[in-house]
C-alpha cells in the first residue's frame, strides 16, 4: 500500500530534536506549580535547579517514561460502536473546543456561549458520522468557575455516546469527572479498562505546568484516564520563531508531561500532542492559517511517532471560509493537506475566528468538507496487480483503456469523483452560488437538533443528577 505523507524531518533531524529536548529538560528544566507533583517527581529522580525554581528531569527519567507508556490504547465509546483504537491507519477527528461565543454564520449574530449551546454540539456530534469523538465545543460560561468543567462533562456525556475528550482544571474536578464517567460504565475499574473519557491537560509554553492542570493530570493518570498533552506554543511569542526551535520546545514539553503521567501511574495512557502554530507577530495572536502551520504539525507528528506514542497534532476546519463557499468541494483544498500529517487524532470542526467562537452550521459544513477531503489520505494499492503491465501492454496496442477489465473493476476505488456526489464534476459545475454551503448546513443542523436529545437511560440520568447535586452542594450551589 502507498499513502500520501508529509514528513519534513530526516532521521538525523529527529535525533537532533530529541537530543536538544533532553538537554532542555536536564539543564533548563520545567516550572511545576504544584508542591504535590513536584515532590513526586523528586522522589522519582528529578532534582531542583540551582536557584530552586525549576525541576530538572534527567535523561533516565525520560527513558523510563517512554518505556512504560502504552504504545496502543482504545478511546472507548459508550456502546462500542465508535471505539477508536490508536495508533491507527486512519485519522480520527472531532470538533474544536472551548469557544467562548456562538456565531450564526448566516446572519453574523453572536452571543456568549452556555451549556445549552454545548448540548447542541454534542447532539450534532452524535448524529454526524464524520465526527469520531467529541470535545466540549463551547464553555458553560453561565456556571461558576468551580462547576464549569464538570458541567461541560455532564452535558457532553448526556448527549453523545461517542468518546468525550474534556479537561480537568484541578484535582477535585478530575476526581468528579472520573466519578461521573464511572457511573455510565459500571465503576472505576471498568472505566480504566474502557475509558469513555480522555482529558486535554496542557503544558503552558514555555516549559510550565500550571498548578490546577498538572494536579488534574496527575489524578487522571492514577485512574488510567488517557491524557492528551496539548502543547500550544505560539512560534515567535511563546516559543522560538523557527519551526526547528518550536519543535524542540514542544517535544520537551510533551516528554516532561509524559514523565508526569508515568510518575503518577506507570503505564498510564498518554497521547503526544500539540496545537502549536506560528504567531502573528504584528497582531500578537496565534495564526492557525499560517502557511507553515501544516509543516509544524508534521514535525510534531514525526517526533511523537518516533517514540511509538499515539499522536494528536492535526487541526481540521475551514473557519470563516465556509461562509463564502458554494459547495463542499471548494473547501477541500483548505483541509486536505491535514490528512497527510502523521497523526492519529485531529480536531477543529465548528470553530470560527481562530477558535474563539463556534457555530453549529460551521460544524456541519466542516463535516461535509472533511468527508471528501479525508480521501486524500487513504491507502492506494501499488502491487503488480494495481500497476497491471498487461493493461498497459494491451492498451498500448489498441489505444483503449476504458474497455479493459482493470479499469472496470478498479475505477471506483481509485477516483473519489466517481463515487461521491460532492466531489463529482457535475456537482462542482452546478453548485456555484456563493454562501450556499453554509445555508444548507444551517438547515441540516436545525433538522438534527430538532430530533436529538439525551442518550442516557432514566437510571443513568438519575444517578448523574444525584452526583451533580452533591458536587453543587459542595460549593453551596
Amino acid at each position: 500500500m502507498a499513502r500520501g505523507r508529509i514528513e519534513i524531518l530526516s532521521r538525523h533531524d529527529v535525533e537532533r530534536i530529541h537530543g536538544t529536548s533532553i538537554m532542555v529538560l536536564e539543564k533548563v528544566g520545567v516550572m511545576v506549580h504544584s508542591p504535590l507533583v513536584s515532590e513526586a517527581l523528586m522522589e522519582a529522580g528529578g532534582r531542583k535547579s540551582g536557584d530552586g525554581t525549576r525541576l530538572l528531569m534527567p535523561e533516565g527519567m525520560v527513558k523510563e517514561a517512554l518505556r512504560t507508556a502504552p504504545k496502543k490504547m482504545t478511546l472507548a465509546s459508550r456502546d462500542g460502536k465508535n471505539d477508536l483504537m490508536i495508533p491507527s491507519d486512519r485519522l480520527y477527528v472531532a470538533n474544536g473546543g472551548e469557544g467562548v461565543y456562538m456565531k450564526d454564520m448566516v446572519t453574523g449574530e453572536t452571543h456568549p456561549a452556555n451549556s445549552d449551546d454545548l448540548r447542541k454540539f454534542a447532539i450534532l456530534s452524535e448524529a454526524l458520522p464524520q465526527a469520531d469523538f467529541f470535545w466540549p465545543m463551547v464553555g458553560a460560561q453561565e456556571q461558576p468557575v468551580e462547576l464549569k468543567g464538570i458541567t461541560e462533562a455532564d452535558v457532553s456525556l448526556r448527549h453523545t455516546r461517542k468518546h468525550v475528550q474534556a479537561m480537568a482544571t484541578n484535582m477535585q474536578e478530575a476526581r468528579d469527572m472520573v466519578d461521573l464517567a464511572a457511573l455510565l460504565v459500571g465503576g472505576k475499574e471498568e472505566l480504566a479498562k474502557r475509558p469513555i473519557i480522555s482529558a486535554v491537560e496542557c503544558p503552558i509554553s514555555p516549559l510550565t505546568f500550571e498548578h490546577g492542570l498538572v494536579e488534574g493530570q496527575f489524578e487522571l493518570s492514577k485512574w488510567g484516564i488517557p491524557v492528551v498533552a496539548i502543547s500550544a506554543a505560539v512560534a515567535g511569542l511563546t516559543s522560538p520563531v523557527t519551526i526547528a526551535g518550536t519543535t524542540a520546545q514542544v517535544n520537551a514539553e510533551n516528554l516532561a508531561s509524559l514523565v508526569i503521567s508515568q510518575t503518577a501511574n506507570s503505564g498510564a495512557p498518554f497521547i503526544y500532542s500539540s496545537d502549536s502554530c506560528p504567531g502573528d507577530l504584528q497582531g500578537g495572536s496565534i495564526d492557525y492559517s499560517a502557511l507553515e502551520a501544516p509543516l509544524m504539525r508534521a514535525a510534531f507528528g514525526q517526533m511523537g511517532r518516533s517514540y511509538g506514542l499515539p499522536t494528536m497534532v492535526t487541526g481540521i476546519g475551514t473557519e470563516g471560509l465556509s461562509a463564502s463557499l458554494a459547495n463542499a468541494w471548494e473547501g477541500v483544498p483548505h483541509v486536505a493537506l491535514q490528512t497527510l500529517i502523521p497523526s492519529d487524532l485531529g480536531s477543529g470542526f465548528g470553530g470560527v475566528d481562530q477558535a474563539m467562537g463556534a457555530s453549529t452550521e460551521q460544524f456541519v459544513a466542516d463535516a461535509w468538507i472533511w468527508d471528501v477531503a479525508r480521501n486524500l489520505g487513504r491507502d492506494f494499492e501499488f502491487d503488480d496487480a494495481a500497476i497491471s503491465f498487461e493493461t498497459i501492454r494491451d492498451a498500448g496496442i489498441d489505444g483503449n483503456f476504458l474497455s479493459k477489465r482493470h479499469t472496470v473493476t478498479r475505477f471506483r476505488k481509485e477516483a473519489v469523483s466517481t463515487t461521491m456526489p460532492a466531489a463529482a464534476p457535475a456537482t462542482r459545475a452546478m453548485e456555484k452560488e456563493r454562501g450556499a454551503l453554509i445555508r444548507r448546513a444551517k438547515l441540516e443542523a436545525d433538522r438534527i437538533l430538532a430530533s436529538g436529545g439525551q442518550v442516557v437511560s432514566k437510571e443513568e440520568d438519575a444517578a448523574m443528577a444525584e452526583l451533580m447535586g452533591r458536587i453543587r452542594g459542595r460549593y453551596g450551589r
